[in-house]
């Protein structure tokens, strides 16, 4: 799929995953399981290898250097390596436009680009087990609300979103999401790994989501 050059000023602010008809089988923090289907849908439905144990990444903001694409365009060769399974919107500047379509064709059972539009951002949503963050503005605090508010697990800078977000802690089995210290390249990558380590223990992973999705909730 050919990305699409206009970029929205900003994403827009979607509905909870219990009510919105737009995604594969609606959900809520109470029947969480329900979003793995929407995972299995998303995969098929958009030419990714059907697998629940791999983990999907996704990315829904323009990519733009205030978003953090120079970023990501570093650690995708590390995304590729782990065999972890990544989904865009097709939008931003020219250069990482370039970037994430040469990825993703080099990747096509591992990387999609999506089509700008308001289904597919909701699917996204609903089918994403993790979503990368690097900046705190208007436009990423939507987008990290749409987030939560489908069960997706943030990994983003541990200093934009304290208000929202606590880093998981294994030990005392707390926390919604995994957070980096600064957005450097291996500290980025560092906690990608972390994430995917954690999402191998599903009992731990659902509470994860849940925590997530009950903030959103609240």
């Amino acid at each position: 799929m050919n990305p699409v050059a206009q970029i929205p000023q900003q994403e827009p602010r979607l509905p909870s995953a219990a009510y919105d008809n737009k995604i594969y089988i609606k959900f809520s923090s109470k029947t969480l399981e329900k979003k793995a289907m929407n995972k299995e849908e998303f995969q098929k439905e958009f030419g990714l290898i059907p697998e629940k144990k791999t983990l999907l990444l996704g990315f829904s903001l323009p990519l733009t250097e205030k978003n953090g694409a120079n970023v990501l365009s570093e650690i995708l060769p590390g995304i590729e390596a782990l065999g972890i399974q990544i989904a865009f919107l097709g939008i931003g500047t020219e250069r990482y436009q370039g970037i994430v379509t040469t990825f993703a064709k080099e990747n096509e059972t591992h990387a999609v680009i999506l089509e700008n539009t308001d289904e597919n951002i909701r699917k996204l949503n609903a089918g994403c087990d993790a979503m990368l963050f690097f900046s705190r503005n208007e436009e990423n605090a939507t987008a990290l609300h749409n987030a939560l508010s489908y069960g997706v697990v943030p990994i983003a800078d541990k200093y934009h979103f304290p208000e929202i977000l606590r880093d998981y802690n294994p030990n005392q089995e707390y926390g919604n999401s995994f957070l980096f210290e600064s957005p450097e390249k291996w500290k980025v990558f560092a906690t990608v790994v972390r994430t995917m380590e954690n999402y191998r223990f599903p009992y731990d992973w659902k509470s994860i989501a849940r925590e997530a999705m009950e903030k959103s909730e609240k």
